[in-house]
Parts: C-alpha cells; structure tokens; sequence
C-alpha cells in the first residue's frame, strides 16, 4: 500500500511537471531544422527565406534610379549555393519557391531584404510568385527593402513612407511593424528591427503575445545579440552599437547610427527574449550566413542564408511526444 501511495504521488508530480513546465529540442544543420515542443498541436513544415535581393528595373521608375543604381547591381550573378554555377536571383527565388511546394509547407517566413529597394516592380515580382505558389506566408523588412539610399530621411520616416508606397501588399493585412498569427498551435510573432532598434509599443506588444503561452516564434530580420565570440556590431541589441560603431552610412547614403546608443526598449526587449520560456525559435537574417545560437535552455536563433545564392532553410515544428518529456 505504501509502495502505491509513492507511486501514485510520483505520478502526480510527473503530471505537474508535464503541465508546468514547456520543453522545445531541436536538430538541425546549416539548411534544416527540427523542433519538437510542447504545444504544437500538429506537424507543420516552413521555409525560411531571407535576404534574396532581389531588382526588377522598371523604366515606370526612372525617377528613382539616382537612388537604386549601387543595391540594383549587388549580388548581380550569384553562384548557387549547392551546384557553385551561376544564376540569377529571380531564378533562384522561383526555385525556392517550388521547393517549398515539393516540401508540403504550409507556411513560408521570409525575414527581410527580400527586395534590394522598395521599387514596386520588385515587390509585384515577389508577391506575384508568393500568390502562385498558395502557399501562406508571413513577412517581415529588412533594412534595404524600405531604403532607396540618398534619399532624404530617417530611417523611421522611410520605412513609414515606403510601408505605405510599395511594400504595403506584402503584409497581407496585418500591420507592418508588429503583428501575431497562430497556425498549428504556434504562434508566429513579426517585430520589425530593421533600423536595428525596437519601439516601447513593439516591446510591449511582444510581451502580451508571450502571456498567450504558446508555443512561440519570433520573426525579425536583424538578429538578436548573443554576446558569443563572432557576433559584430550589426546586431540588435548590440551595446557597441551607434555612432562611432557605423563604418557603412557614407556608402549607403543614409543618416549615421544614433549617438545615443540603444532605445531602452531595444535592451529591454533583447533580456525579455532571452528569459521568455515559451519562445522556442528567434527566425532572422541579414548576416548572409547560417548560424545557430543558443539563446536559452528551449531557445535557438537561426540565421539563414542569403537567398540569392538558393539557399534557404526548411524547418519542421513537430508535437513532444508526453513520452519524450519522461526520462
């Protein structure tokens, strides 16, 4: 009776364990990744596109190629990421594309720089490809998506002007510097970073998605800092960040980082993230690279690949069995 008794107390205690605590595992390469986490009602795939960059020159545009000339030409002949022969970006793009139908996935994340200019020509293209596919997909911009370098402005003030002027169809509704959709259990939240900064308002829009205790997934093109050997000083959050930090504003004709460092908001975010147990994946890009960071126990970072070259990462969001959680 009394072996029972003490088996029906570890029993109990093994249950409220299960229920309190939220466990995410993950695997996962250079292109791929599996996540399994409490929470996730069913299998769902995604692929994670970021930093494409793509120009499509349109003479309907003529007025702005004193501002597009030096992006419209960058990464112009990209070598594919796996066969090393040459290519173009749209041919890439539309290959990926195609994959992610091959690959069942229900939901395509793209985390900025998709466009290397908010030319309406190069957003027709993308949405245009992303509408044929029937494949849902989330955005979120990049620094050059909003940014037609020369142009008079603060960073705020060109991406309001450029969210509104060309990239508005690519959101699909929801707003444009934060928003929240759930899909098989999984919360997908987009906080726009791409001035390398987060507002009060993002901040606490992101801490109330967090109390949903949803499984959670963060979308933002700048990655967040980790502080691990290798992270430069374009990251968000970043305490090098600033002013004396800028060595790129002259060549992208744009105004110099703040003297003032960080928004208050922006460090407050980067601890919140970091401490927030239900997140189970911060989604970014702009580095061109992939890379993994660990940012707490459930916690990873995914950089992908720029998708000039083809590349792109699939992730599959998998249920933990109840078993998993016993060992």
């Amino acid at each position: 009776m009394k072996n029972m008794l003490l088996f029906l107390l570890l029993l109990i205690f093994t249950s409220n364990c299960k229920t309190n605590n939220f466990t995410a595992r993950h695997s996962f390469s250079d292109y791929s990744a599996v996540i399994h986490a409490t929470g996730i009602e069913q299998a769902l795939t995604v692929v994670h596109i970021t930093d494409s960059h793509i120009s499509k020159i349109d003479s309907s545009e003529l007025a702005y190629f004193a501002f597009s000339g030096r992006m419209d030409k960058a990464y112009h002949h990209p070598r594919h990421f796996m066969s090393d022969q040459p290519g173009t970006k749209t041919d890439h793009f539309i290959e990926i594309i195609q994959k992610a139908k091959d690959a069942q996935a229900g939901l395509i994340l793209l985390t900025g720089d998709i466009v290397n200019n908010p030319s309406k020509s190069s957003v027709n293209f993308i949405t245009h490809t992303l509408d044929a596919s029937g494949i849902e997909y989330l955005y979120i911009s990049g620094n050059h998506d909003w940014h037609y370098e020369g142009m008079e402005g603060t960073g705020d003030e060109l991406r309001e002007q450029w969210i509104k002027e060309s990239l508005t169809p690519l959101y699909a509704g929801l707003n444009p510097l934060y928003y929240a959709m759930e899909k098989s259990g999984i919360n997908f939240v987009g906080i726009d970073n791409s001035t390398y900064q987060v507002t009060g308002e993002q901040l606490e829009f992101f801490k109330n998605e967090i109390q949903k205790k949803l499984p959670t997934v963060l979308l933002c093109h700048i990655p967040l800092y980790t502080g691990t050997p290798g992270d430069h000083v374009n990251t968000c959050g970043d305490p090098r960040w600033g002013y004396e930090s800028d060595r790129n504003f002259e060549v992208e004709r744009r105004l110099r980082w703040s003297k003032s460092g960080n928004l208050k908001s922006t460090t407050e975010f980067l601890s919140f993230v970091k401490s927030a147990p239900n997140l189970i994946a911060v989604i970014t890009g702009h580095t061109h690279r992939a890379r993994v960071d660990t940012l707490n126990t459930n916690l990873l970072q995914y950089r992908t690949q720029a998708a000039y070259s083809g590349a792109h990462r699939i992730i599959k969001f998998e249920p933990l069995d109840d078993l998993d959680l016993v060992e």
